[in-house]
C-alpha cells in the first residue's frame, strides 16, 4: 500500500514538472471560484478579446487591459471573473482546470489601488524594475514556493495590473504586458 502511494505521489510530481509552463497566482483562490467565461483560442492566434470583454464589461470599474497575443503554441481556455474593484482572467490548458497547478498557464489581473511587490512568498529568485511599452515602469518577480511563478506588475493611474505565469521567462511576461499596454484600455 505504501509503495503504491509513493508511486502515485512521485508520478504526480513528475507529471507536474513535465507539463508546459502554467501560471498560478493564488492557486487555492482560483480552484474555488466558479468560471464565468469559457472562451477558446487556438495556439498562435489572437486572444479572444471580444469574448472575454463580454463577460467583464459593466461588472468592474477597473479599466480592462487584455493582451492581443500570447507567446504560447497551445490551445488555451479563458475564464473570467469580475468584481467592482477588480477582474481576473485565468488562462488554462483544459476547460475544467479551475486553477489546478498542472493545467493552468497563468492569469491577468487588474485591481483598484495596490502597491508593487517587494517580495512574494517563497524563495525570491529575481525582483527587478523593467521598462515596458510607452515608458511604463514595471516590476518583474520570479519566485518559487510550490511552483516557480513569474509575475510582472505595472500601474496605470490608480490601478495595478499583474500578469503571472508558472515557470515564466521575463521576456515572455514583457511581451504579454506590452501587448496589453499597446492594445490600450478596452
Amino acid at each position: 500500500m505504501n509503495n503504491k502511494l509513493l508511486l502515485l505521489a512521485t508520478s504526480a510530481c513528475v507529471l507536474t514538472a513535465l507539463v508546459p509552463v502554467s501560471g498560478v497566482f493564488g492557486a487555492s483562490e482560483l480552484s474555488q471560484r466558479p468560471p464565468e467565461t469559457k472562451s477558446v483560442a487556438v495556439a498562435g492566434t489572437a486572444v479572444p478579446v471580444s469574448q472575454i470583454l463580454q463577460k467583464l464589461k459593466g461588472k468592474t470599474q477597473v479599466p480592462i487591459f487584455i493582451p492581443s497575443r500570447l507567446p504560447i503554441s497551445q490551445k488555451l481556455y479563458y475564464q473570467s471573473q469580475a468584481k467592482t474593484d477588480s477582474y481576473t482572467i485565468s488562462m488554462e490548458y483544459t476547460a475544467d482546470c479551475r486553477g489546478a497547478g498542472a493545467c493552468t498557464f497563468g492569469e491577468i489581473r487588474g485591481q483598484k489601488g495596490g502597491e508593487f511587490s517587494t517580495k512574494l512568498e517563497g524563495v525570491t529568485k529575481t525582483l527587478k524594475n523593467v521598462q515596458l511599452a510607452g515608458g511604463v515602469k514595471g516590476v518583474f518577480h520570479n519566485g518559487c514556493g510550490a511552483y516557480c511563478t513569474a509575475t510582472i506588475e505595472w500601474k496605470s493611474q490608480n490601478f495595478m495590473y499583474t500578469v503571472a505565469i508558472k515557470n515564466g521567462r521575463e521576456s515572455d511576461l514583457i511581451l504579454i504586458a506590452n501587448s496589453a499596454i499597446l492594445a490600450r484600455k478596452r
